[in-house]
């Protein structure tokens, strides 16, 4: 029976680096792409009146479905076994799961149904999750994590363009629901070629909810380095979402130019994309993580203060590229550092989880926190003010982590 090393030393090939990012694409077009082109038409187009808190609500059901999925599948994958792995299993399940909730929802015509859709899709894409994201810390070296990492991040930037182009073919919610579908296959490849060793035969632990509920703890004086880290993720993915939800707006109400948004959205994933794996690939050749945490950080900070000074059309491409690159520094690093601080070797689903939940609890306050600063704090200024001084705050945390360079 192979034993798993708790901190692998094995470096991953090419290959394996190739099948976690299509994998990566698979699962983030089907994550991304229903809640911002499928479910909104779907939605209206059940009722138009009521299309906005509608769309609230079922928002909600899969938000809350994946605050407590995902650390409770996490858990879980520590401790399956079985011929598979321990997250081979997940990875396959969760990527059914999520098959079987969109053809659930290409035959929903209530919001009600749309509600559960999006709940059973969030539970499976948590199951996804337990085991694509864990696979990291589990067969990848410490001084491989910054480049591996970098090119997961691609999928997580270019998702949404490339959902947009793929559902761009289809014609109604139904049939790109069945689309999206398709594309799970992705993970196929990943599931093929990863080796996922079983745990050793004497590292049984069995699964208690004190245990789990344990993972839900961010305490700095119990777990200093991993809180600390996992503050940094919010606040980053908090001045992220402020400087970007509302640009559709910005660009209708201040700028002008409305049909303009894709140029945008381009433009910024671009920027993304291009520095995150550069980013990991310097990381892992420095040794260093937190100085382009903080670079990124002050990068993003720069692009609010800029477009909230200069609200121009000019302004607002040239801060595309800026806040892409700062977000692109820091997303290329930050998953490295994370897997780095996480508090127990046998608990890496759960707490890897729990981390991933810092990446999407801002978006959850986000609309009602962008909607106070706009009505009550100096409108798009102030709000792309406060977006810079979320990021500088991110900036100054990081210093905190003692573990990791």
């Amino acid at each position: 029976m192979s034993m798993p090393l708790l901190t692998p030393t094995r470096r991953v090939g090419p290959g394996w680096i190739v099948a976690y990012v299509v994998a990566g694409f698979g699962a983030q077009i089907a994550s991304q792409s229903p809640s911002t082109f499928l479910m909104p038409q779907q939605i209206a187009g059940i009722d138009p009146t009521g299309k906005i808190g509608g769309f609230a609500w079922v928002s909600a059901m899969g938000a809350v479905a994946g605050i407590i999925a995902g650390p409770l599948f996490g858990a879980l994958s520590d401790r399956t076994r079985g011929r598979l792995g321990r997250r081979r299993p997940w990875i396959v399940g969760g990527a059914l799961a999520c098959a079987a909730a969109f053809v659930f929802l290409a035959a929903q015509d209530t919001v009600t149904g749309v509600a559960v859709g999006s709940l059973l899709l969030s539970v499976g894409m948590s199951a996804v999750g337990a085991g694509y994201n864990t696979t990291v810390p589990d067969q990848v070296p410490v001084t491989q994590r910054g480049l591996v990492l970098g090119w997961g991040a691609v999928p997580q930037a270019a998702a949404m363009v490339c959902g947009g182009l793929i559902l761009a073919a289809t014609t109604t919610p139904a049939s790109g629901y069945l689309v999206l579908a398709g594309v799970l296959v992705l993970v196929v490849p990943f599931v093929v070629v990863t080796r996922d060793p079983r745990p050793p035969a004497g590292e049984r632990r069995p699964f208690t909810w004190k245990g789990f509920l344990d993972g839900y703890r961010i305490d700095p004086r119990r777990r200093p380095d991993y809180a600390w880290a996992l503050a940094t993720r919010f606040l980053m993915t908090l001045g992220y979402g402020i400087g970007t939800l509302y640009i559709p707006y910005f660009l209708e109400d201040v700028v002008g130019r409305p049909d303009d948004l894709l140029t945008v959205v381009a433009v910024n994933g671009a920027s993304v994309v291009a520095l995150s794996v550069v980013s990991g690939w310097l990381s892992d050749r420095l040794g260093r993580r937190r100085i382009l945490v903080f670079a990124g950080s002050g990068v993003m900070a720069a692009a609010g203060v800029m477009l909230a000074l200069s609200p121009t059309w000019t302004m607002t491409l040239v801060c595309a590229v800026v806040l892409g690159v700062g977000y692109g520094i820091y997303i290329g690093v930050d998953g490295a550092l994370i897997t780095q601080v996480l508090p127990a070797a046998g608990d890496h689903g759960r707490d890897l989880a729990v981390a991933q939940l810092m990446g999407s609890l801002p978006y959850v306050i986000v609309p009602a926190a962008a909607s106070v600063i706009l009505t009550y704090l100096g409108g798009y200024s102030g709000l792309y003010l406060v977006s810079a001084l979320v990021s500088a705050l991110g900036a100054v945390l990081i210093w905190r982590v003692k573990s990791v360079l």
